[in-house]
């Protein structure tokens, strides 16, 4: 997950500033005098060095997922920050100076990663935001961080669903709701409602006809279905010529072939 974060800001760094392949390198390591060392090129580094999860743009509830064609129930996924610290590293000042304006003219004028540059990995989850510290919140401290080195950063903050892959498998699809009518101290009656549906209803000529049973009756709707109050053996009677018929079943809906 977090690599594919990596891969799409750079992707949008690279396209929005722009930064060149040819010209410029981008590097994710930690920045210290080290890494420093080995530099050929003017490099944009990238460092993640904090990971929180987000206290106001969390989301809560269940959701509905295909997973190999399987529904499953999943919770909302949670919102994580990410927090890097970026710098620009070239030999010449005026080069690191446009470098970094042209980072921080990009971090302004976009609130999220736009979708095209984000990996195809994560586009069931929402485009990440993207924006710079602002003053008072959390920041890197630049000058400890790169052994005391002075050096100006951008401190950015990524705000990312995070697929947490966790997921419940769903119940069967619901065929009847079941009530209880009776007299205080007298037999109780049973009755439910009873989901049915009329294969190839609109080339059939059924839909809007009239269905009906002992205790209740109702109309085939513009899909093919309908639903009636009835208890178990109760005979249901689609009014079509031919009719159809067929019984209730002592659990689940009916489907009439």
């Amino acid at each position: 997950m977090l690599e594919l974060i990596d891969e799409s800001l750079e992707k949008f760094f690279r396209a929005a500033v722009p930064l060149s392949a040819a010209d410029i390198d981008v590097g994710f390591e930690a920045p210290d005098r080290e890494w420093a060392a080995k530099l050929t090129r003017p490099t944009v580094n990238l460092f993640l060095w904090d990971i929180r999860r987000s206290s106001t743009r969390s989301k809560t509830g269940m959701t509905t997922v295909m997973r190999d064609g399987v529904p499953q129930h999943q919770s909302a996924y949670p919102v994580v920050e990410l927090r890097y610290v970026v710098t620009a590293w070239t030999s010449d000042l005026g080069d690191e100076r446009a470098l970094l304006s042209g980072l921080t003219k990009t971090l302004l004028s976009f609130s999220g990663i736009p979708r095209r540059y984000c990996s195809d990995a994560l586009e069931h989850l929402e485009a990440p935001g993207v924006s710079m510290a602002r003053a008072g919140e959390d920041h890197m401290d630049v000058f400890k961080a790169l052994d005391g080195k002075l050096k100006p950063g951008l401190n950015v903050v990524i705000a990312t669903q995070f697929d947490t892959d966790v997921s419940l498998p769903t119940g069967p699809e619901v065929g009847a709701i079941e009530t209880a009518v009776g007299r205080p101290q007298g037999p109780v009656e049973r009755r439910r409602r009873v989901a049915g549906e009329i294969a190839n209803a609109a080339e059939r000529g059924v839909i809007g006809a009239v269905v009906r049973c002992p205790g209740d009756a109702t109309t085939v709707n513009d899909v093919g279905q309908f639903m009636l109050r009835a208890v178990p053996g109760d005979e249901i009677i689609v009014e079509v010529d031919p009719s159809l018929v067929t019984k209730v079943p002592a659990t689940g809906g009916v489907r009439i072939p």
